[in-house]
């Protein structure tokens, strides 16, 4: 996608839409992407909120309107602009490899499924990267893990996040049931 390299180079604060996923757009600066993915530093109410990579394919529009402008200015007041990692060099030519170069940096990870008739929002550990897809031990919103792995096919993910604050939060939950 042209527009995706474009807004690279220019280091512009974007408004993806993925109109057949979600009725929001998602707002981030463009970190890399292949005809495949796009990795983008994720923005939410002016927070830098982790990495996300978006299958390309769901990708309906990418904007750079005044609002996107202006609010660029103000993350750059507020001296977040300089924190996002525009030289984060990321592997993007299919989810195997981007999830396995996620993976050597990021315990927890967020792994979404929304096209389609059931959409899922998986949450955990990601324990193998296979030729077709993940098996991985995830947890629900009450921090109960699940007794086995389960398998995610790489052709039904649409999103993976890591280092977000939902995340963050949750793995500071793990680190102090550890230590009691």
């Amino acid at each position: 996608m042209n527009k995706l390299a474009k807004h690279q180079k220019q280091k512009n604060l974007v408004s993806i839409r993925r109109s057949e996923i979600d009725l929001n757009s998602i707002q981030g600066f463009v970190l890399g992407h292949s005809d495949e993915l796009v990795a983008i530093q994720y923005v939410y109410d002016f927070n830098l909120d982790g990495l996300m990579v978006l299958r390309v394919a769901d990708i309906t529009d990418v904007k750079n309107s005044a609002t996107n402008k202006f609010q660029k200015k103000l993350l750059d007041q507020e001296g977040l602009l300089a924190k996002v990692l525009f030289e984060k060099k990321l592997d993007l030519g299919n989810w195997k490899s981007a999830i396995s170069q996620l993976l050597i940096e990021n315990e927890l990870m967020v792994i979404e499924s929304e096209a389609g008739e059931e959409m899922n929002f998986f949450i955990g550990k990601v324990l193998k990267v296979t030729k077709l897809g993940v098996q991985a031990r995830f947890f629900s919103g009450a921090a109960d893990w699940t007794q086995h792995a389960e398998k995610i096919m790489f052709k039904d993910i649409t999103c993976c996040q890591v280092s977000t604050n939902y995340i963050k939060v949750y793995e500071r939950y793990f680190e102090r049931q550890a230590q009691q």
